[in-house]
């Protein structure tokens, strides 16, 4: 079987910020660089959907300490310490080091200095917010890769990490410009292949984030970490389709003057949380929107009323300032006057990040050797609850770790080739799926099924019936489904079906974790909340839920408990 094979000494699988902070760490050690990405653009993935809000410890009155205790406190003390630690002893430099790649911070606005402010959660203000969102982050990284001469494969969809004797050594991948398989041979992989918002049918995050790297570790034999832990966001775009699920964010956004109300005009988050109301967490108000509207409290288009005109006008400027796509695409979708805060707008709760995944250590190495993982495909940063503003924050800490800690284990590296035999195996698997049969179930139904199974019963809201409801109907599409996907067409070039051929059979391992997870966690922590077991449980489930491959290949769950 015919395949192109492309060497190098570090294999990064992804394309967001995580990735790109390695590579340009690794390259400037002296690494050979090569990135394998989904993505068309440079840098992508969920950073450039993101805010641009990241968190570090900019202020003489704050300290790392403090940074730790607001994360250790929001992740419900599931979060691994060291990780913690780790992220908040290097927030700032992590930040800063975005200077040494071409990307000037803001120094406008209306802190003369930076914006900086309190986000959700924080004691301190630490939260600087840039005006050019996450977008300017992603060109400013993106033109360093160009100049550092990183190898850049874009369109590139990674289906198998490859082995030796245990090792793991590059993998397998199929480029949709040309439908050829690429075999990646490296010194070093790092995973970084982001979250898994494509999972659920509304997430704010970009559709190529099917959760891949998930299923491919755990299929190498990685162990898994929280893989409950689901994070929502209370505000997204309800319409039109093309902006259903993208982030419009948290009721402080704006201003103490802001209000939530039902379908039936009732403002509902004095039943949910008497004292904070509209300012409660983000799992809590994200909880209130999605029960109001499943239980038919919500408008006649299914969503939740945010009523802005009792405001600050100062609030107003700021959010502009800060936020300047998100104002935009209000006036788009709602108007001029919703936009300005001078009539209510439409939401409803998205996906938004993950907190669990692959299990790391300080220096982002999992248990397999040759194997690293970086950003939202790792876990135990986060715990049960992500603190706002520390996802970009993680990524340009353990971005630069993971770089540096893959070009020193490559130096030391020879390079070993992947087994011939497992080439072969996963290349006639995969001509097995792409071949054309009728009768067969399209890739995008598939999709479509696991999205509605995840967002009925694995959503804000979780009980028994409803996840031991989607394991079955889960289990049903992998046996039933899974092996009768069928293509439309044999074109090798731009067919996405094959990708999405791919892409499910990756999905429904990750819809299966989660919902394996979450169905043995009998409390409810953070973002996983059940309405069967509403109460947080210290004494029996300060605990991490982790996963395994077992040895006839069915998902082992076992537990470690906590320790402070």
């Amino acid at each position: 079987m015919r395949f192109d094979k492309v060497t190098t000494d570090i294999l990064i699988i992804g394309g967001g910020g995580a990735a790109a902070m390695a590579a340009l760490s690794a390259r400037g050690l002296g690494a050979k660089v090569t990135i394998a990405s989904k993505e068309t653009s440079l840098v992508g993935g969920a950073t450039i959907m993101a805010a641009g809000g990241t968190s570090a410890v900019f202020r003489p009155s704050d300290t790392p300490a403090m940074f730790y205790e607001d994360i250790m406190r929001t992740g419900k003390n599931l979060n691994n310490p060291k990780l913690v630690r780790t992220l908040t002893e290097n927030s700032k430099e992590g930040v800063l080091r975005l200077q040494e790649y071409g990307f000037l911070l803001d120094r406008q606005g209306l802190d003369p200095s930076r914006m900086i402010r309190t986000a959700e959660g924080h004691a301190h203000p630490r939260g600087y917010l840039d005006r050019r969102e996450a977008v300017g982050f992603c060109h400013g990284l993106g033109g360093a890769l160009i100049r550092n001469g990183v190898d850049f494969r874009s369109e590139t969809v990674i289906c198998k990490l490859l082995s030796n004797h245990g090792r793991i050594v590059g993998a397998l991948g199929i480029s949709l410009a040309t439908g050829d398989y690429l075999v990646f041979n490296a010194k070093v992989t790092v995973l970084s292949t982001g979250g898994l918002g494509a999972l659920y049918k509304v997430t704010t995050n970009s559709r190529i984030l099917t959760g891949d790297g998930y299923a491919m570790a755990w299929d190498a034999g990685a162990e898994l970490v929280d893989m409950e832990m689901v994070q929502f966001l209370p505000l997204a775009f309800p319409y039109p389709k093309s902006r259903q699920g993208l982030n419009i964010g948290m009721c402080s956004l704006f201003g103490p003057g802001v209000k939530l109300y039902n379908g039936l005009g009732e403002r509902y988050m004095e039943k949910y949380d008497p004292e904070r109301k509209e300012f409660a967490t983000r799992d809590v108000v994200a909880r209130a929107n999605y029960t109001e509207i499943r239980e038919g409290r919500g408008t006649e288009k299914g969503t939740i009323v945010v009523d802005t005109r009792e405001h600050d006008p100062r609030n107003l400027a700021l959010f502009q300032a800060t936020h300047p796509h998100i104002s935009q695409m209000l006036k788009k979708v709602f108007g001029e006057r919703a936009a300005l805060w001078e009539e209510p707008f439409e939401a409803i709760p998205s996906q938004h990040f993950f907190m669990g995944g692959v299990i790391i250590d300080e220096n982002c190495k999992t248990q397999l050797p040759g194997l690293f993982a970086v950003g939202e495909v790792s876990g135990g940063v986060h715990g049960a609850n992500r603190l706002a503003g520390s996802a970009l924050t993680e990524i340009f800490v353990f971005g630069d770790i993971a770089g540096r800690k893959a070009a020193a284990s490559s130096e030391k590296q020879k390079l070993i080739p992947p087994e011939e035999g497992e080439i072969r195996e996963q290349i006639d698997r995969l001509e097995r799926i792409f071949s054309v049969r009728r009768g067969g179930v399209r890739p995008f139904e598939v999709k479509k099924a696991i999205q509605g199974i995840m967002w009925e019963n694995l959503g804000p809201v979780r009980n028994e019936e409803g996840m031991k409801k989607a394991v079955a109907e889960l289990r049903s599409i992998q046996e039933k489904d899974l092996p009768n996907v069928a293509l439309a067409s044999r074109q090798k070039k731009y067919n996405r079906e094959r990708m999405e051929a791919i892409e499910v059979g990756l999905m429904i391992k990750t819809a299966s974790f989660v919902a394996r997870a979450a169905l043995s966690r009998n409390e409810s922590r953070g973002s996983h909340y059940r309405t069967d077991f509403p109460v947080l449980d210290d004494k029996d489930w300060l605990r991490n839920t982790v996963l395994r491959k077992g040895a006839n290949g069915e998902v082992d769950i076992t537990y470690k408990q906590v320790s402070i």
